[in-house]
């Protein structure tokens, strides 16, 4: 941009919004950031091809170039004008210049789409703050829209945010996948139970237990293994896949393998699962305080075997505890046969592979995280869920996932 051009730039602008990033090297230099904010391109720009501000915020190319085949020869027109709102500059009339391509024929205008994208008329500091905004964490519609207006002076209708959270959602589409550009190929899978209008309904997590970054999410009206199945098939397409953690569902064993995975059984779901049989009996009245104490001794026996990560060591142990079978109480002489014979494999492969997760505690702990019970029923339909979804990923991909995995939805 030259000196010229950025004088009547800096002449007509009382003040320009500042990213964090301005102040990363040191005080923010003005006359760079305007002239960085105005030339940034969806396309590179041409050697000789410059963005100029001519006097009435009419903006012009110097040696334009044809985006469409790259030719020079291009005849200049008349000029376009829009009336878009700047951020805290507020509405604006500005005038982009039209050209013509000599050698294509096709038409195309002055680009300003660092600032304001083509048929909008809020500039796209607004539309990225309102996904921030839903990033960060659960805001209403309309409590959005009011902390737009106290940042920016100005805000759009809770409508049009609504539109913007949408926009990246098919009217149909129920699921969403994260864009990051890898992954570890270790995975925990779960789904927790939300009501969208009032109709039960699931939302099935896909989670990279290594990068702790979620892979995909779907809204499903029913937890069947074919939807369960074709949710798993559709996240991993094209994905490394090494390993599943998943809690003790049955029907996921089949699933996994069908996958071609292994497939760890959550330790944390597995010890509350005996759990939940031993305390009826501890808080019972008519159980012996003698047995009560045999019976803590013995769970703590079994919980002692999957807390090693060395597999010799954790069979060394159930063997040992194998031997004294008889002595067990009967409650623990069931989960071993039910549960941990048939399932040994499936709970030790943590110890064969560091990388595999123990537990599915990451996707417990995204939910949590991402839609809290208080607001898990505010939801009307699968499309808004999900829009919400997206803008929670794409913050907690950026947030908690590795520093090469930023490119996000």
């Amino acid at each position: 941009m030259s000196n010229k051009a950025l004088s009547v730039l800096k002449g007509r602008i009382s003040h320009i919004q500042l990213k964090l990033s301005d102040f990363l090297k040191g005080d923010p230099e003005p006359d760079k950031i305007i002239t960085e904010r105005f030339t940034e391109r969806t396309r590179p720009l041409n050697i000789n091809e410059r963005l100029v501000l001519l006097p009435g915020n009419h903006f012009d190319l110097v040696n334009p170039v044809c985006p469409f085949c790259g030719s020079n020869h291009v005849i200049k027109q008349e000029y376009y004008e829009r009336n878009p709102i700047l951020g805290e500059f507020g509405p604006q009339k500005i005038y982009l210049k039209r050209y013509l391509c000599k050698k294509c024929r096709k038409k195309f205008i002055t680009p300003f789409d660092s600032v304001i994208k083509p048929k909008h008329r809020y500039a796209s500091v607004f539309k990225d703050g309102a996904a921030a905004i839903g990033g960060i964490g659960y805001r209403s519609l309309r409590k959005t829209a009011e902390e737009l207006r106290i940042f920016l002076g100005t805000s759009p209708s809770h409508q049009t945010i609504d539109r913007w959270r949408k926009s990246s959602i098919a009217v149909n589409e129920t699921s969403i996948e994260n864009k990051t550009a890898s992954y570890s190929g270790y995975y925990c899978y779960d789904e927790e139970y939300i009501r969208i209008g009032g109709q039960k309904c699931y939302r099935l997590t896909l989670y990279d237990s290594v990068f702790n970054i979620p892979v995909s999410e779907k809204i499903s009206n029913n937890l069947k293994y074919d939807t369960i199945f074709s949710f798993l098939k559709r996240s991993l397409h094209e994905k490394p896949l090494y390993a599943i953690t998943t809690d003790h569902v049955r029907m996921y064993k089949s699933i996994i393998d069908k996958l071609g995975a292994l497939h760890q059984l959550c330790i944390f779901h597995f010890f509350k699962l005996i759990g939940d049989d031993v305390y009826d009996i501890l808080k019972s009245k008519e159980a012996a305080y003698r047995d009560k104490i045999r019976l803590c001794m013995y769970f703590t026996d079994i919980k002692n075997i999957f807390r090693v990560y060395d597999e010799e060591i954790a069979v060394e142990l159930f063997e040992t505890l194998l031997d004294d079978f008889d002595a067990i109480p009967s409650i623990l002489q069931k989960c071993i046969r039910d549960k941990i014979i048939p399932d040994f494999d499936r709970l030790i492969a943590f110890m064969q592979d560091g990388l595999i997760a123990r537990t599915s505690n990451q996707c417990e702990n995204y939910y949590r995280q991402t839609d809290p019970g208080e607001i898990k029923h505010k939801y009307r339909t699968s499309r808004g869920i999900l829009a919400y979804l997206a803008g929670k990923m794409a913050y907690w991909t950026a947030k908690f996932g590795p520093a090469l995995e930023h490119h996000v939805m």
